[in-house]
């Protein structure tokens, strides 16, 4: 006969409420930025973004020219 663990950690309602309250309280804590906020910073993600995205490409494209030059793969 096998004997149930009493300390088990299984789901438990009486567990699950106390934490789903101290999230709340915690959200409610947190500084949300503003609309304008979000956007600029948004905005500045997709700039910055685009930048690296550039560069690597420049990066890639003078590699790989250097590369064919070197090993004589160019036509």
């Amino acid at each position: 006969m096998i004997e149930k663990n009493k300390t088990s950690q299984g789901f438990s309602l009486n567990k699950l409420l106390p934490f789903l309250r101290s999230v709340r309280t915690e959200i409610n804590r947190v500084t949300w930025p503003s609309a304008p906020d979000t956007r600029r910073m948004t905005l500045m993600v997709f700039i910055l973004a685009s930048i690296i995205a550039v560069f690597l490409l420049c990066v890639d494209l003078i590699i790989g020219w250097s590369l064919s030059t070197f090993l004589g793969l160019g036509a």
